[in-house]
Parts: C-alpha cells; structure tokens; sequence
C-alpha cells in the first residue's frame, strides 16, 4: 500500500472533532486559557496546538506527538496504518 493510500486509510479513521482553524475551549474560570481536549489541562494559548488530522486542540507538553505531528490520539492510527503499509510492501 503506497505512503498516499496510508494518509487516506487514517483520513477516513480518524472522526474530526473540531473544523480547521475553529477556536479551543475557554476555561470560564480564567476566560484567557484554554482546556486541551485530550487531557482536560488548563493552558495558555501559546501552548496549544490544533491536531491536522482531528482538529482537537492539544496541549503541546503532554498530549502532542512531535515526530508525527499529530495528536497521541491520532498518532496510535497513524502507527497503525504505517505497520500496515509496510507489511503490505514486504508481501
């Protein structure tokens, strides 16, 4: 399966949560922070970051996966899809 076929495989996995460019939770407590969407954190805008895949908004200290770029939710699929590419390749 071509590296393509694997991107589109995780596009059509991955539920889209937020539309790009749509604006993170406010945390009402603070109105100038932020809750990450995967672990609930409360964060400054300038450590937030929008997943490209889900459109979850993630704190980038815990929830952010830098070598994938992508959100640990969406890196599990991602790994998926790309153990299955290369097994396909191999066969």
């Amino acid at each position: 399966m071509p590296r393509d076929d694997a991107f589109r495989k995780v596009m059509k996995t991955v539920t889209r949560v937020r539309e790009p460019g749509a604006k993170p939770e406010e945390d009402l407590k603070s109105m100038d922070r932020y809750i990450c969407d995967l672990c609930h954190g409360i964060r400054e805008r300038e450590e937030m970051i929008q997943c490209g895949f889900c459109g979850r908004w993630i704190c980038r200290k815990n929830c952010w996966e830098e070598e994938l770029k992508a959100c640990e939710s969406c890196s599990g699929l991602i790994l998926l899809a790309k153990d299955e590419t290369e097994r396909d390749d191999s066969s």
